[in-house]
């Protein structure tokens, strides 16, 4: 055996096969792939650009959708036929084009490559110019469609940022048009159901704004603003578009000023608040702006789009038929020609108490009984058969109208409200209940944006409100109480306006009584006046209303002198006070007397039974001159008028006097003055004379002496 003899092969020449070197191979196929639509019009003249994927018949080149090449991301260059099952990567692609086999053939098919690409093959580098010397077959001018290039295109992503359709737009001698592209179906049609445009940023946002197109959609993004469209604008089929990603968004819709913008904003606004939108409001166009303008104009005027959208016509979108505010004329508005002959009557719900068509509050502590006596005007407007003969008395006044009601209640269930309904009597057909803890929750009316800072209305506002102006002859809507259907601070005068100002909306549209509950905040209210000052939150929610009615619980010794007089017994909250504490006109200012039924717990208005106990005049103008004799005594005197007035100090009259009215009180000092059975005088060290005592008492005879202070416990026939 030979001994083997090692080879040193380090200065042997390089061993070629006759194969390009690797690394020059995947030069060649990056710079393919950069010139790619170039490479591919080149091969198939035929064939066409459907959003990130070329198109065409066959390899042969023939026109058709059944080979398809991917020309973005990681797959661009990969093929397949669908037709025959073939496919692969460009060079495969390349190689079935010129009829060579891309394993066998492999050095022809790079030279054709980089023959097109207009390099020699052993100088390839990466960012050569394409087509630098065009090959014997020759490049032809990119085709396009029938329609001519396209000038725009836009990708449709779903949330989670896959392609799932394209829309391209031609600029055709007619006019513009757009074309879809299905990327699942890889057809030339829109997806069913067709999706929103942006949707990676409409699941990070809380407010979205709807507009009319891509262009425009794009316009505000570019400004930081989280925009969409529905694929094709408002030529969008409303009811083939999916709203889902809007469900829980502030929705703001931005139209075309055009007829074609308004109506496509008030059926697309509908169907975004099936979809469950937070709240959905239209932007208001101003009159000076030209027809078709749209949010793009509004961009590229440098408007203060945030304006726009921060301030929309309506959040509950009522009209369907406008979208614009409607303008106030003045001229219209000349008293002298707008106010002539007599004036119209208020038309009222309760006579002198709640009026129609407008918004009033009703207030009260907790565990009074407001609920209750709502829950009881509802079923009485429902069930009264309109004859004033029969009219019942409510809350101190005659029931005026008949109709249909509806009582949202946000605090109690359908058990205790089954047990309402049953203690006062049948049910009426259309009286309308729902305990919104049984109907899925208390949900906010109003809420907070989140983004602006301002109050809004909410979904829930929207869809409820609809569904009310759909009720036939509806008289009355109860929201009780107010606070739990609002996420907002009333605390703020701003969000009391708002809120009040939308209520205001819902009962001129409906023609409806709008009452709403409240709370009173943890203080004292023995008074009307105190009752009034006593009503939680802002003065706005109070100055918003048309009336204010509140419930009080008299003092301890007025609610045993009551149950007394009535016969009834004495227990804690037995005595219930109620009257309107403010009114935009006249009113019935009159304090009604309740009396809870021991039974039922209903609070009984027993003002008329009251006042059948009480005694005579003669009686009542002992009784008066007694209680300022005894005053004076007291060194407290009282004056006609004024911060020591009768009126002024009337609940420290005795039981018959302290219902009076202003005018009859001072009636009764002037008559009783008349008769000589009260004087007036002036007290020492001062120069009025309007003290009032009796002829010999001591403020008569100039020994007054007062006290300061003031009288706690009522004079007169207490002991």
């Amino acid at each position: 055996m030979s001994k083997a003899v090692p080879l040193d092969f380090n200065d042997a020449p390089k061993q070629t096969t006759g194969d390009p070197p690797l690394e020059n191979a995947k030069e060649i196929k990056a710079r393919l792939l950069t010139c790619l639509p170039s490479a591919l019009h080149y091969l198939f003249p035929q064939g066409k650009q459907r959003g990130k994927q070329f198109v065409v018949g066959d390899l042969a080149g023939h026109a058709g959708k059944s080979l398809v090449v991917e020309t973005e991301g990681d797959r661009a260059g990969m093929w397949i036929d669908f037709a025959t099952g073939e496919g692969g990567d460009i060079f495969q692609l390349w190689a079935g084009v010129i009829n060579r086999d891309a394993q066998r053939d492999f050095p022809q098919v790079i030279a054709s490559i980089v023959q097109w690409l207009g390099n020699p093959t052993n100088n390839t580098h990466v960012g050569a110019t394409c087509c630098a010397q065009p090959p014997a077959l020759p490049a032809k001018t990119p085709p396009t469609d029938e329609l001519g290039p396209v000038t725009s295109k836009w990708d449709y992503l779903d949330k989670s940022g896959q392609l799932i359709a394209c829309v391209y737009r031609y600029d055709t001698p007619e006019g513009k048009v757009f074309r879809p592209w299905d990327v699942q179906q890889r057809k030339m049609q829109a997806p069913n159901p067709r999706p929103l445009y942006n949707q990676p940023q409409i699941v990070q946002a809380d407010r979205v704004v709807l507009v009319e197109g891509e262009k425009c959609a794009d316009a505000l993004i570019a400004q930081g603003i989280v925009a969409t469209t529905a694929m094709n604008g408002a030529n969008a089929p409303v009811d083939k578009t999916d709203w889902s990603p809007l469900q829980n968004k502030q929705v703001v819709i931005w139209p075309d000023n055009d007829a074609a913008g308004k109506a496509y904003a008030a059926k697309a606004a509908d169907a975004i608040k099936q979809a469950g939108a937070h709240s959905v409001s239209i932007i208001s166009i101003p009159d000076h702006k030209p027809s078709k303008w749209d949010a793009a104009d509004a961009v590229a005027e440098g408007e203060d789009v945030d304006m726009y959208i921060a301030t929309p016509w309506t959040s509950s979108t009522a009209s369907k038929d406008s979208a614009t505010t409607p303008a106030i004329v003045l001229e219209e508005w000349l008293a002298c020609k707008r106010f002539v002959g007599d004036p119209s009557p208020r038309q009222w719900l309760i006579q002198g108490v709640f009026p129609m068509a407008q918004v009033s509050l009703l207030a009260a502590s907790g565990g009074v009984g407001k609920s209750f006596l709502l829950a009881q005007l509802a079923r009485e407007v429902a069930a009264f058969n309109g004859f004033r003969a029969t009219s019942p008395t409510l809350f101190g006044g005659e029931l005026q109208r008949k109709g249909a009601a509806v009582y949202f209640t946000a605090e109690d269930d359908c058990i205790e409200m089954h047990i309402r309904l049953k203690s006062l009597g049948d049910i009426p057909d259309t009286l309308y209940v729902v305990p919104l803890p049984d109907a899925g929750g208390a949900r906010p009316l109003f809420s907070p944006d989140p983004n602006r800072r301002v109050p809004v209305t909410t979904a829930f506002w929207v869809s409820i409100t609809e569904q009310l102006k759909l009720i036939a002859d509806l008289q009355l809507i109860i929201f009780d109480p107010l606070q739990p259907l609002c996420a907002l601070d009333f605390n703020v005068p701003e969000n009391a306006q708002f809120v009040c100002s939308h209520l205001a909306v819902l009962a001129a549209e409906s023609g409806a009584s709008v009452i709403v509950s409240h709370h009173f905040a943890k203080r004292e209210a023995t008074t009307p006046e105190q009752a009034r000052e006593a009503i939680r939150g802002s003065g706005g929610l109070v100055d918003g209303v048309r009336c204010a009615y509140a419930l009080w619980l008299p003092s301890a010794d007025r609610a045993q002198d009551i149950c007394k007089s009535l016969s009834h017994k004495l227990a804690r909250n037995a005595v219930v006070m109620g009257g309107v504490v403010k009114a935009n006109g006249r009113a019935n200012l009159n304090v009604t007397v309740f009396v809870r039924d021991d039974i039922s717990g209903i609070l009984v208005d027993r003002t008329d039974d009251l006042a059948q106990q009480r005694p005579g005049q003669h009686h009542l103008f002992s009784l008066f001159i007694e209680a300022i004799a005894q005053a004076a005594r007291d060194g407290k005197p009282y004056t006609k008028t004024g911060l020591n007035g009768v009126y002024e100090r009337r609940f420290e009259l005795p039981d018959g006097l302290n219902q009076l009215g202003k005018h009859r009180l001072v009636g009764v000092v002037e008559q009783l003055q008349s008769d000589g059975k009260l004087i007036t005088a002036m007290a020492p060290g001062q120069t009025s004379v309007k003290w009032l005592d009796v002829p010999d008492g001591p403020v008569a005879r100039g020994e007054a002496e007062f006290v300061p202070g003031h009288i706690r416990s009522v004079v007169g026939t207490r002991k």
